[in-house]
């Protein structure tokens, strides 16, 4: 009887309405959650076949429930630098465990919240207690290893800080820019030397000096440097010649030339540098271009450093980290200098709303969403990361709260589907009276 399919019909109705209400009430509830994605709800029909012609059996409807897990939230900034939001496609790789490279594959899981902050133990953990994945990074910025594998977990490990501690890094590179008196040459006897002491970091973080010591020759134009160590060891001696005007500017560099038949340092004229060794530690000194203004000159009778530059610092603890739109997480210590610690690769799968729901505001790959793929941030499919900043819900409260209405309308009606075929059975039962 068509009165029964009624029945059923209502009662699907109110199934699906209570669905509905159920989502809403987690859309609302979640509303201020980092990264929460709105869920949706659709209705597809249950058609029973008629078997009678000029009857009709009622077959109900049936509710579909979709995260809009590609709904983008508004990205809004967080005074923390650990805050972490995605613009564009990709989730964060998060453990339910602190893992190390190649562990719990398992724990694994995709997230948009990036509320991060350092726990006790000096790991990236968010609200919810995943632990932030990434890829530790060599002095060079690079992973160890080459490219690591971009369609596994396994050479993921959890983003942790305590072991980001200080840095020192010895100088390799001094700039030395002066004008020397060409009143000094070209007398006899040669004019006495003058000499300029440079400080440099150690490979251990302590200051030492090496010391140039400028002596003019009795040839007009030509000097011989000398470098010494802090101990008056000497790390080489060069003769510099400058142009007199004839074959380039006059007053400016031309040729430098070790002296002495085994010279510890070596020239590489093009550049207008010399490499010597100290203590095991190589540093190179720029005097500038050849028939160049910006380096070294000799004019007038007056001896004038105008710039020394050197590379390198002692000894500082971290400061701060920052992390790029590329994923690269970056130190910054106390002495200015920067070094790359960590690159957070962004998952992309084909059907983002085919993930998993998690706890924890978080996902799993499952046959529907298709397989991941790590990118860097930036490139291919993936989005880019914002530091200091956060994704809010994709929830709109004022959507929700008209689908209420929607909803309480809707279940009513069904409710008085099943009260009015009650009536009818009813009238049918009295014609046995």
């Amino acid at each position: 009887m068509s009165i029964f399919s009624a029945l059923n019909s209502g009662v699907s109705g109110l199934a699906a309405q209570s669905a509905k209400f159920g989502a809403i009430s987690d859309n609302i509830s979640n509303s201020s959650t980092i990264g929460y994605k709105r869920t949706g709800v659709q209705f597809s029909t249950l058609v029973t076949a008629n078997a009678t012609p000029g009857t009709y059996s009622a077959g109900g409807v049936m509710a579909d429930l979709k995260t809009q897990v590609s709904r983008q939230g508004i990205v809004q900034t967080s005074a923390s630098a650990t805050d972490l939001a995605i613009s564009g496609r990709g989730f964060f790789v998060v453990s339910a465990q602190p893992d190390g490279p190649g562990e719990g594959a398992s724990n694994k899981r995709l997230t948009r919240a990036g509320s991060f902050a350092v726990d006790e133990n000096g790991n990236l953990k968010n609200t919810a207690g995943l632990f932030l994945q990434g890829w530790r990074l060599d002095e060079q910025g690079r992973v160890p290893g080459g490219d690591p594998s971009r369609t596994s977990f396994g050479t993921l490990e959890t983003v942790n800080l305590s072991s980001i501690t200080g840095l020192v890094k010895p100088t390799s590179r001094i700039d030395f820019a002066a004008n020397l008196p060409a009143s000094r040459t070209g007398q006899t006897p040669a004019a006495p030397s003058f000499s300029t002491s440079v400080d440099y970091f150690t490979r251990l973080g302590f200051t030492s000096r090496v010391t140039l010591e400028w002596q003019p020759s009795s040839v007009p134009n030509q000097w011989t440097l000398s470098l010494d160590d802090v101990n008056g060891n000497q790390l080489g001696a060069f003769q510099l010649d400058f142009h007199d005007g004839t074959a380039g500017p006059a007053g400016t560099l031309n040729a430098i030339t070790p002296v002495g038949a085994t010279p510890p340092g070596s020239v590489d004229n093009a550049n207008g540098t010399i490499s010597v060794t100290v203590d095991n530690q190589p540093i190179t000194l720029s005097l500038g271009r050849s028939g160049a203004t910006g380096g070294l000159t000799q004019w007038g009778d007056e001896y004038v450093p105008t710039k020394i530059n050197k590379d390198g610092a002692s000894y500082a603890p971290l400061e701060r980290v920052e992390i790029g739109d590329d994923g690269v997480m970056t130190a910054v210590y106390r002495n200015g200098l920067r070094q790359a610690v960590y690159k957070m690769p962004l998952a992309d799968v084909t059907n983002a709303d085919g993930l998993r729901r998690m706890d924890g505001n978080a996902y799993q790959v499952s046959r529907e969403s298709g397989d991941f793929y790590l990118w860097d941030a930036g490139t291919g499919t993936a989005g880019t990361i914002s530091g200091g900043a956060l994704e809010a819900s994709n929830v709109d409260i004022a959507e929700e709260l008209t689908s209420i209405i929607e909803t309480q309308r809707a279940y009513s009606s069904n409710a008085k589907i099943i009260q009015t075929a009650d009536q009818m059975l009813d009238e049918v039962s009295r014609l046995m009276r």
